[in-house]
């Protein structure tokens, strides 16, 4: 027969739960314990993974998705039109100086448009862009090393080297007015100096006269998602009708992938020990909070449990005294997830930096993630623990008969242990305690150590993310900087 006494159930829960309000709050502590757990878990490993990406993005020299490369004004007109490419950003370079004063870092000259500037760290922080004729813009290392002092109006003189697709031809030394600077960041793999689209036309006009082929054209884009670029990427070619592995063909566009992205890395190089560390991370994340809400909830039907007993011989079915404890244990959530994701998330933020500070990575590009994924992750990963911990106290209520509620007790069944004669002494009581249930002595001792080992374990899996490819960044800038001249241009930009 069925009865409908949803109600019932819930004004029972309510009325249990406001019987017991001590309880009820180291009920809430435990749970907003363990989302802070999660929260500021979650926080530091993806404000660890922001902060790398950031890193690496300085040292590719923008944060751009990719580079649809050497592409024509109608295939970047068509490119730009595509559902899947939010923004573009063009960029032409017509030259690089890598002699003399910028022997140890080149410098490229090149005309890039708003979003190009912005995505590359070009963007001045005094004065603006250049917009006609010989106007320049460009760090203020790099004004030091020519010897001027970065002031809106200064004439800077620069020599360097026409470059088109193919091959270094000419120099050309021209004086342009600065009108725009900004500091130079270390990590970055050159020195921009900005020129205006009008001299960078005119420049290639000449060029071509004298026999060389057009500047090349690059298109960066951000797509509409950070996952899968080179899919992505692919999959507009192929839409437009494009091939993207060929350098002769003039209906192919090639495509380069900022490798910066972490997600873009893990697709091309996930193997299955780093799956089977992260599988693991997860549960020993979620086995911690389990064994911390457990006890709690072991201990509130433990100490209820003549109450479920009664409640059985008026007719109570198991399945409705698991209903009971389950809305005890949603609304308990109510107060404490959203209490752990506040404290989670103000804890992670301030070890963040004091995590950094242990990696390759420098503190100075500390960046504290603001992702959604921090808050739903945390909260979903809280209430499955959750409920997960009030599922076996549950079944402990339904199975137990009123008789044996009447009679329960929390000791487990020992041998028989001789009388001491010497007295009662507190050590000997407290191991004494422990041993009354020693179920319950090793779910405790293990919910208080892995949380350290579950920590441990997170800045653990991010350095093994992490380690290889910082030492291949350092690699990589030190050998381009030592053989600058052999590459007229950055291809992957």
């Amino acid at each position: 027969m069925n009865v409908k006494n949803r109600k019932c159930i819930r004004k029972l829960s309510l009325k249990s739960l406001y019987a017991n309000r001590r309880r009820n709050l180291i009920a809430i502590f435990a749970i907003a314990l363990t989302t802070l757990l999660f929260t500021s878990m979650f926080t530091i490993v993806l404000s660890l993974n922001a902060s790398y990406e950031t890193y690496q993005f300085r040292q590719v020299g923008g944060y751009a998705h990719g580079t649809f490369k050497d592409v024509s004004p109608e295939q970047a007109e068509r490119i730009a039109a595509h559902p899947k490419v939010k923004a573009v950003g063009a960029r032409k370079a017509i030259g690089i100086t890598a002699d003399g004063v910028f022997s140890k870092t080149p410098a490229e000259i090149s005309y890039m448009d708003a979003n190009c500037t912005k995505w590359s760290y070009a963007t001045p922080t005094t004065g603006r862009m250049p917009e006609s004729g010989k106007e320049v813009a460009m760090d203020t290392t790099a004004l030091q090393l020519l010897g001027v002092t970065p002031e809106l109006g200064a004439e800077v003189t620069v020599s360097y080297s026409i470059t088109d697709k193919d091959q270094t031809a000419f120099t050309v030394t021209d004086t342009f007015t600065l009108v725009g600077y900004w500091d130079y960041d270390e990590l970055m793999p050159v020195h921009y100096i900005n020129i205006s689209r009008d001299y960078a036309d005119d420049i290639e006009a000449q060029a071509v006269k004298t026999g060389l082929q057009p500047f090349r054209t690059d298109l960066n884009v951000m797509l509409a998602s950070g996952t899968n670029i080179q899919g992505q990427m692919e999959q507009v070619d192929t839409d437009l009708g494009y091939t993207w592995d060929s350098y002769t063909d003039p209906n192919s566009v090639r495509i380069g992938v900022n490798w910066g992205y972490t997600l873009s890395q893990l697709e091309s190089q996930l193997d299955p020990e780093l799956i089977i560390a992260i599988v693991a991370f997860l549960l020993l994340v979620i086995f911690t909070g389990y064994l911390i809400i457990y006890n709690i909830f072991q201990i509130s039907v433990a100490g209820d449990i003549r109450f479920y007993g009664l409640l059985k011989t008026i007719g109570t079915t198991p399945r409705q005294l698991k209903r009971i404890i389950r809305q005890q244990a949603l609304l308990l959530c109510l107060i404490g997830i959203p209490a752990g994701l506040l404290l989670g998330y103000g804890i992670g933020a301030v070890l963040m930096p004091v995590v950094l500070r242990s990696t390759q990575l420098d503190a100075g590009i500390t960046t504290i993630s603001t992702s959604p994924v921090i808050f739903l992750g945390s909260m979903l990963f809280a209430l499955l623990t959750v409920l997960l911990s009030c599922s076996k106290p549950g079944k402990m209520a339904a199975k137990v008969s009123p008789v044996e509620a009447i009679k329960y007790t929390d000791a487990m069944q020992t041998k028989k242990k001789q009388r001491s004669t010497r007295g009662a002494k507190l050590h000997q009581m407290a191991f004494a305690n422990l041993g009354r249930n020693k179920k319950k002595t090793v779910l405790v001792v293990l919910s208080l150590g892995t949380v350290g080992d579950t920590v441990q374990c997170a800045v653990c899996l991010c350095g093994r993310l992490q380690h290889g490819e910082v030492c291949i960044l350092h690699d990589l800038r030190r050998f381009y900087r030592q053989h600058s001249r052999l590459f007229p241009f950055q291809p992957g930009r």
